[in-house]
């Protein structure tokens, strides 16, 4: 997304330099999701070295709750203002994620295609059918075509999109709360809300709902990210208070896991996270955020294909090699320097050059007309 911005005292954003803590936790999102989606493949399954590492569904949750509070950070003001209108906004949010989808996609299908043409098995065959691709292309994972097929991470795009429908309502409507404790009540409320309901219509916490619930996962947790994002606006922390608010929350974090704690409370404290980093005003940046903020989002949807390539390319040879489990650690982690590197490398030469051509067509499509200038007097005449 756009660069991260500060609160202004006139209650509307202003933008602050990209680096600090919002685009650190972008990237921290990522890798939580990726190291979940490896943890099986691990020497000794991540899971079953603690149970909270098994509830790694959290990592995806965090991401579409800090989706909704960068969103206003982004775009809040110039939709407030009129200066982006609906079509463009929409316009910018597909541009941004559905090139890389169709891309990463492809790729996916092209790679099934040519193991079956050398005779190589894949793994999980039923993540591959092709009954699923039309849901896949056009992103209706979320409602239940393919969400658990071909480019899984995928499906939070397609229930992403389907929150970007309604943003800049949702943020009209949310802008008009002027008590920083009611911003945080709705916050709170929409969760307990929706996971509540989830428990009595599923039987199962919001949180780890099947794909084809997607909505009904993410759309709560979106409308709480927005809805931090306005109490960060209007409470307006001192760089201590919110310093103080984003550490006791990663402390919570860390002892409701270590503790195996209720999912509402880990998702809690992470709201806690988020308003301390969104709270601050942006003077501090924090060594390759920035980076790994651009990268973030090519490293969460291609980070599965990545993985399939380099598991499959090592299990030949811990097969025969059956090294000792130092080194088979040491592979591992070799698979998530993989994925950061390929995810670089991807964003360098594929999504960033597709982003330049179309942001600078939908600058041109968009461009407001310069009034002409007042006549003349003579002119008139």
């Amino acid at each position: 997304m756009s660069s991260s911005s500060s609160s202004s005292p006139s209650g509307t954003a202003a933008v602050s330099p990209r680096g600090g803590a919002l685009d650190m936790l972008r990237l921290m999102a990522a890798l939580f999701v990726l190291v979940f989606h490896y943890g099986d493949e691990a020497p000794v399954a991540l899971s079953s070295i603690h149970a909270f590492l098994s509830r790694g569904y959290l990592a995806t949750d965090f991401f579409l709750l800090l989706s909704g509070f960068v969103l206003v950070k982004a775009y809040g003001k110039s939709i407030l203002s009129g200066k982006v209108g609906y079509g463009q906004f929409m316009t910018k949010r597909l541009a941004r994620v559905y090139p890389a989808h169709l891309i990463t996609l492809f790729g996916l299908v092209i790679a099934v295609l040519g193991a079956g043409a050398i005779g190589h098995g894949i793994s999980h065959p039923e993540h591959f059918r092709w009954s699923d691709i039309p849901g896949n292309i056009l992103l209706l994972q979320s409602v239940g075509w393919g969400g658990d097929t071909w480019n899984i991470p995928s499906w939070t795009i397609s229930a992403l999109m389907a929150c970007y429908l309604f943003f800049p309502w949702l943020w009209r409507a949310v802008h008009r709360i002027q008590s920083p404790v009611t911003a945080l009540c709705l916050a709170v409320t929409v969760l307990l809300g929706a996971n509540a309901l989830s428990l009595l219509i599923v039987g199962q916490e919001q949180f780890n709902l099947p794909f084809n619930w997607g909505l009904g996962r993410t759309i709560p947790l979106f409308i709480s990210g927005v809805a931090l994002a306005r109490f960060v606006e209007i409470a307006r922390l001192s760089p201590r208070a919110a310093n103080l608010t984003g550490v006791i929350g990663f402390l919570a974090f860390c002892l409701i896991g270590a503790l195996n704690g209720p999912d509402m409370l880990s998702v809690l404290a992470t709201m806690a996270v988020i308003v301390g980093c969104g709270a601050g005003k942006g003077e501090r940046k924090w060594f390759g955020a920035e980076w790994g903020a651009k990268i973030s989002f090519t490293l969460f949807l291609i980070h599965t294909i990545t993985g399939a390539v380099w598991f499959d390319a090592v299990r030949p040879l811990l097969d025969r090699f059956n090294p000792s489990q130092p080194m088979q650690w040491v592979i591992w982690f070799g698979s998530v320097a993989f994925a950061i590197a390929a995810a670089a490398v991807f964003h360098e030469l594929i999504d960033e050059p597709i982003q330049k051509r179309l942001n600078a067509w939908i600058k041109t499509r968009f461009a407001r007309p310069v009034a002409a200038p007042a006549a003349t007097a003579a002119e008139q005449v």
